[in-house]
């Protein structure tokens, strides 16, 4: 994609964003080809504002996930079990700034996240994470071991209303044990807003385009690609859709 697009919205910076930070929301992802992002962009343009910091407009990303020794949330999402769970460490790589964080999405589809700032390690949890993960979940922390990770490039929108936040996320690369999992060809978005604000002009476009939502965990699709070992059944059809995507 064209960055030139992206330069073209008004921006704003991180303090603005916080008007929006929607701890407990309602989300949809859209696959979209990477192709066709430069034209949604320009298609909503005048809507939404995009977080810049020192100049940038897209920002680097790296999550390290947890799991159980049984891969116990992987299993759960993998079969559609609500009142789930994430934990995974991320890193703003371009700020140096990490946090720890766990994700649960309730049986009304409704998604609360807690986080803390992370420790230096990635790959381990402290004794102040152990305790968040205590506090906020039903998983033992002596169980939870660093699975896989994943890099991408995102840009932030948000509607000038600040009720809602896009994001946007490019050059996805997955690594999971010994092998490394491209799709560059990609951009996944979602949208992330109140569940009583029904309104989204980039919902709207891409409803328009026959562009449906559709659930995709970047955590449980990489692992999926790259461990044949996994079950996976439930996923092949959102694989066979990267694939058609991203021919």
């Amino acid at each position: 994609m064209n960055m030139e697009v992206v330069s073209r919205l008004h921006a704003i910076d991180l303090d603005d964003l916080d008007q929006v930070k929607l701890m407990e929301r309602t989300d949809q992802k859209f696959l979209v080809p990477r192709k066709k992002l430069a034209e949604t962009l320009v298609a909503i343009e005048k809507q939404y504002y995009v977080l810049e910091i020192n100049k940038e407009r897209v920002f680097r990303y790296q999550t390290h996930y947890f799991d159980t020794d049984d891969d116990r949330l992987y299993t759960s999402h993998h079969n559609g079990k609500l009142n789930r769970y994430k934990v995974r460490k991320r890193t703003y790589l371009d700020t140096q700034t990490s946090f720890f964080e766990i994700k649960f999405k309730n049986n009304k589809r409704k998604t609360f996240k807690r986080r803390i700032k992370s420790g230096e390690d990635q790959t381990t949890l402290n004794a102040r994470e152990r305790e968040f993960v205590l506090q906020n979940s039903p998983i033992d922390p002596d169980n939870l071991h660093a699975k896989s990770m994943n890099l991408f490039r995102r840009i932030t929108l948000t509607d000038k209303e600040f009720t809602e936040r896009c994001t946007i996320d490019i050059d996805l690369q997955f690594k999971s044990k010994h092998q490394t999992t491209l799709l560059d060809e990609l951009a996944i978005i979602e949208i992330k807003r109140d569940r009583n604000n029904h309104s989204s002009a980039l919902n709207h476009y891409l409803n328009q385009n026959r562009i449906s939502p559709t659930g995709f965990s970047k955590y449980c699709i990489g692992r999926a690609l790259g461990e044949e070992n996994l079950k996976r059944n439930a996923f092949k059809p959102k694989i066979r859709l990267l694939n058609k995507l991203t021919d």
